[in-house]
Order: C-alpha cells, then sequence, then structure tokens
C-alpha cells in the first residue's frame, strides 16, 4: 500500500455505499480506509449550529490524488447520540482532519478544541451532483411527544 499523506488539503466527496466505496471517483485509484480524527460543522437551514470532533475510520483516502470519499451515513449514525447542550443541527460537513502530529508538545495535554492554532488540515467540498449538505438522520419521537419550542428572546421596544 501507497502510504498516505494526511496534511495534504483534499477534496471530500460524499458517497453512499455498504463496504466499500470502490475505486477513487476522480481517478480510479484504489482507496483505503484510515481511522482519524475529524472536524464536523453542522447547521440548520442556513445558520451554523456546533462543530464536533468525532473519531473513526469514516474516510476513504486515495493514495494517487487528494480526494478523501465519506460515507453521509457513517457521519450521521455516529451523530445520532447527542448531550443536552449540544446543538446539533440537521445538515453537516466534514470540515477536515484533525493532525494531531502537529500539536505542539506544550499543548499536548490539553483537550483538542483548546489548542492554539488548530491543527486542521481542511477538505475543499466537492461541488458535483450533490452539492447540498448531507442531513443528518433524525429518530422518530414517541408517540404524544413534542419538540420544546426554543428560547426566544423578547425584544423590548425603545419609547
Amino acid at each position: 500500500m501507497n502510504s498516505i499523506d494526511f496534511t495534504t488539503p483534499r477534496e471530500c466527496i460524499y458517497q453512499q455505499f455498504e463496504d466499500q466505496p470502490g475505486p477513487c471517483p476522480r481517478c480510479g485509484s484504489p482507496l483505503h480506509s484510515s481511522a482519524q480524527t475529524y472536524l464536523v460543522a453542522t447547521r440548520r437551514g442556513g445558520r451554523v449550529t456546533d462543530s464536533f470532533f468525532i473519531g473513526g475510520d469514516i474516510g476513504w483516502f486515495c493514495t494517487k490524488c487528494p480526494t478523501v470519499v465519506i460515507n453521509p451515513d457513517r457521519v450521521s449514525d455516529m451523530m445520532g447520540t447527542s448531550l443536552p447542550h449540544w446543538d446539533v443541527g440537521s445538515e453537516f460537513a466534514v470540515v477536515g482532519i484533525m493532525n494531531l502530529d502537529a500539536v505542539p508538545p506544550e499543548q499536548r495535554h490539553l483537550p483538542l478544541s483548546e489548542v492554539e492554532p488548530l491543527p486542521l488540515v481542511p477538505f475543499r467540498q466537492f461541488l458535483g451532483e450533490a452539492s447540498a449538505p448531507p442531513r443528518r438522520k433524525t429518530r422518530p419521537r414517541p408517540a404524544g411527544t413534542r419538540r420544546k419550542p426554543s428560547k426566544k428572546r423578547k425584544r423590548r421596544r425603545k419609547r
């Protein structure tokens, strides 16, 4: 297997598949799965809601060109469980890979969200057939339950 340079920015292509995505959609070369730490941003409508780090082997990397293939269903499944204070939107984008080797030694004890500068190797989003961001799977609500209304601040009028 050719070595993959994870510090190279890549074009991210979302593709649904079962076990393996097949050859690279850009150049036809073999793709290889690799466990990495990814930054995922979510949004609802046009508004960015939150961002998260997820770790796993969700990316299939081309050894010949700067392409990564990601199955949006796998990402959606990983984001299916959230804590109450998280604002997980209905759409998401895998922003890039975290280059953990680039974290300065004096910051390696910190949570990744506190490392500065953030060691992100960004993905360029593919603007082909499916240019809309992938949607996150949502679980059906139990019968008889409603979504909690959002707490909107009332604006006071100046008199």
